[in-house]
């Protein structure tokens, strides 16, 4: 098991590609810099490829009335060549391409799905589990299972995606599987921005684990009377205590807005260390048999 994990987490900028080409080299140039940090992970945000909805020369006429069947027609076709793309990046570069989730048809229900896309070019997929009322709007489907931790170098790792960030129980599974950290990709604006930041930080308090969050960031306009804007910043939440040395709970953060990676040595150990021999060690000190009794 790894002592450190290198982590690269992507503040990542919505463009207008007029071609799956150019979004490919877009990625390519984000997996190409994680790789020269000596990174592991690369942590991608949500809706990654959102710019490639341009390619249809109508986009500018999308209406919040068409943009659900917009997304349909655009981005569904689209899918086996993402797959193929990223599964081809990871295995080139040697290295974990997590998050970057895809929206997409499959069986008549849409999802936006996030993915752990491995060294081997293999890859593990995981629908969002907690919708907000845009994504109902636009008819996306929940996930009803969540995915197993995966392990990477003999780390364990947890995989949601934004907003499921702000419901304690997920997080508190994969906690119990035996996660050290946390990946979510992101999508948001000003106040959600927020949401995202304190949800984050309070997973990784009383969790005791890191929380990665990778946001995409700029412009979209689609749809044409309540476009997409989006910001934020690449930060690593984790827990407040002596042993981790950090009084804020930011074990590390970019500038808002600035697209780029946010590169960071995870400290497995420290982490260990606090769950073990911390000031508070919110994870012994839980009490499950109370909590029962508050539910009954």
């Amino acid at each position: 098991m790894l002592d450190k994990l290198k982590v690269s987490v992507a503040v990542f900028e919505i463009r207008r590609y007029q071609k799956f080409q150019v979004f490919s080299a877009h990625v390519r140039t984000f997996v190409s810099d994680a790789k020269l940090a000596g990174s592991r992970v690369l942590l991608l945000p949500e809706f990654l490829p959102m710019g490639l909805l341009w390619r249809n020369s109508e986009a500018a006429e999308v209406t919040n009335e068409t943009v659900s069947s917009f997304y349909r027609e655009v981005l569904t076709p689209l899918y086996p060549e993402f797959i193929q793309t990223l599964s081809f990046l990871a295995e080139e570069y040697d290295i974990y391409i997590v998050g970057a989730t895809y929206w997409h048809e499959e069986n008549g229900a849409g999802y936006n799905s996030a993915f752990v896309f491995k060294p081997d070019g293999s890859f593990e997929r995981q629908h969002k589990v907690h919708l907000t009322r845009g994504e109902k709007a636009i008819q996306t489907s929940a996930s009803q299972t969540l995915n197993d931790v995966f392990e990477i170098d003999g780390v364990k790792c947890g995989l949601f995606v934004c907003y499921d960030v702000q419901f304690p129980e997920l997080t508190r599974h994969f906690v119990s599987h035996g996660a050290e950290v946390i990946f979510v990709p992101a999508l948001t604006e000003e106040r959600g921005a927020w949401r995202e930041w304190f949800s984050a930080h309070a997973r990784a308090l009383e969790n005791q684990v890191y929380v990665c969050v990778s946001p995409l960031v700029g412009d979209l306009g689609i749809p044409q009377d309540y476009p997409v804007r989006c910001m934020g910043k690449a930060f690593v939440a984790c827990p407040i205590d002596n042993r981790m040395s950090i009084t804020d709970g930011t074990f590390a953060e970019s500038e808002l807005n600035e697209p780029g990676l946010l590169n960071i040595e995870l400290d497995l150990v420290k982490l260990r260390l606090s769950r073990e021999k911390g000031e508070v060690r919110h994870l012994r000190d839980r009490r499950p048999d109370f909590y029962s009794t508050l539910e009954s």
